[in-house]
């Protein structure tokens, strides 16, 4: 048989006392649980090893088990808060883009508006010139024609 079996099962084999038959020694078939016996002691060597509990001394002390809490708390605070960064700085972009997509379509409007409103202040302008040395004739002659007459209304009183 093999050292590890040395070792009692807590489901108590077949093989009485904790011990397998020695026909189903190394097959793990003569035992109940269906595992080697070795293996549970080489899963409790390693639990205690991941909680930092080494081969069966003392493990590490509160203080030290804090600390280390302290710094993972710390260490995902971080990484939270860049996730958050991160994501705010997406969200951030893709705002600016669709006001950017909503403001380009308003800001082409009044781009169209603009123009056709200087369209129009040309138009005035150079109707205005082409009219011009005929309004200021017509005006001219109305104010130096004078023809003397008497008012309808004015009433001779002798």
């Amino acid at each position: 048989g093999e050292q590890q079996h040395a070792v009692p099962c807590p489901h108590g084999g077949p093989g009485g006392q904790g011990q397998p038959r020695a026909e189903a020694a190394g097959t793990g078939l003569g035992h109940r649980g269906g595992h080697r016996p070795g293996a549970v002691v080489g899963a409790a060597q390693h639990l205690h090893r991941g909680l930092g509990v080494a081969g069966g001394g003392p493990g590490p002390g509160p203080a030290v088990l804090q600390t280390r809490k302290a710094r993972r708390l710390k260490q995902a605070k971080e990484e939270a808060q860049m996730e958050v960064e991160q994501y705010r700085r997406e969200r951030e972009q893709e705002f600016q883009s669709k006001q950017q997509a909503a403001m380009g379509s308003q800001g082409n409007l009044s781009a169209e508006v603009e123009q056709a409103t200087r369209r129009q202040v040309q138009g005035m302008q150079s109707s205005q010139q082409r009219n011009r040395e005929r309004v200021l004739a017509q005006l001219l002659g109305m104010v130096c024609d004078v023809r003397p007459q008497v008012h309808p209304n004015y009433r001779i009183s002798a």
